[in-house]
Order: structure tokens, then sequence, then C-alpha cells
């Protein structure tokens, strides 16, 4: 399989991860609005304490009361979280996915320039420096949303104000792959940026 075969192949998965995160995205974004007008439909859904989102089919009756959610399983319902709850789990997750977006775009700019054979064009300097902005910000949201422990908070039926619960997971395992990731689109763009230096210098000479 010649370079250029394997770079096509590169992009296709690049735009495939593309479509995904976009995707969704949106679906989050739908679920967000939808939710407000058929909570009904959202009944299986429910928060786990990683504060992602999960589609169960044989989940049990929400309680109505707090005290049988005491004796209950204790799952987030999605659908029984109040309104701030629900807008930080569900934009937190469009953020995040909307950032990997962008990252997948420039770096698959980044492989079109490669199979052009321009492999020390100022342009894929500036892609990597955006790329490396993007990580860096990626990196800095993540680390905040992770670290900062504000509570999700259920609305039950028997009472008008919600309750605060405080269990959640809080991993730290992405403190290892943003920064090594980071350190190597910079190392990337250090080896450009001499690359185009030494070119700079051989069109000179010629």
């Amino acid at each position: 399989m010649t370079t250029e075969n394997k770079l096509n192949i590169a992009s296709y998965f690049l735009k495939f991860l593309m479509g995904i995160s976009l995707t969704i995205a949106f679906l989050l974004a739908f679920v967000y609005f939808h939710s407000m007008f058929s909570p009904e439909k959202y009944s299986n859904l429910i928060v786990n304490n990683e504060r992602s989102l999960e589609y169960k089919f044989d989940i049990e009756k929400a309680p109505k009361t707090y005290e049988e959610w005491q004796v209950s399983n204790k799952l987030f319902y999605y659908v029984k979280l109040d309104t701030y709850s629900k807008f930080s789990v569900i934009w937190t997750l469009i953020i995040a996915f909307t950032i990997y977006f962008f990252i997948l775009f420039l770096f698959n700019k980044f492989l079109k320039n490669t199979k052009d054979f321009e492999l020390f064009f100022q342009n894929n300097i500036k892609i990597i420096n955006n790329i490396i902005r993007l990580l860096f910000v990626l990196f800095a949201f993540i680390f905040v949303v992770k670290g900062y422990k504000n509570p999700m908070s259920i609305v039950f039926e028997n009472s008008e104000a919600p309750h605060f619960i405080t269990s959640r997971k809080v991993t730290f395992d992405f403190i290892t792959y943003y920064p090594l990731a980071i350190i190597f689109f910079f190392v990337l763009k250090q080896v450009f940026k001499r690359g185009l230096e030494l070119k700079l210098e051989n069109d000179l000479t010629i």
C-alpha cells in the first residue's frame, strides 16, 4: 500500500470520527431541548457517577419521593434532575465533543497538506499551533469540570426544593493522555519549524 493510500485511509477515518463527534453533539442538544417538552420519553436515561449519560432498557421505575429513592438503587434519573443539573450534564458533553471535532478537523487539514507532500509548509505549523491551543482548552475545561465538586440535584414530586445528591466518581486519567498529546504536537511543531528553516536555507543556496 502506497503512502498516499495510507494517508487517504487516515483522512477517511478522521472524517468518520468528526461525523461521530458532530452527531453526538447534535443528539445531546436535541435530548436537552426535546426533554423539556416530552420528559416521559427519557425515563430510561440516567447519569452515571462520572456524569456521562447512559440509556438502560430494563431500568426500574423512577421513585416519586426522596425516601423511595434512598431505598432504591439510587440511580440518577435524567428526567428527575433540576434545570441546572440537566444543563450542566448535557452542555458539558456538547462542549467537549465540539472541541474534539475541531481538533480532528485541523488534524485532517494537516493530513491533506502532507498528502500533497508540503511537509514543511508554513500552514502546517499554524495548524499544529491551533491543535495545541485546542488541546490546552479541552484539557483545562475537563480539569475544571472534573475537579469542581458541584452536586447534582434531583427534584421529587413531594418536595418543593431539590435534594442535593453529592455522590460522584472523580477520575483524573485525562491528566496522563492530554499532556502527552500536547507534548507530541509541540515536538512535531519544532520539527516542522526546523524543517522549514532548512528548506529556506536550501532555497537561498540554490
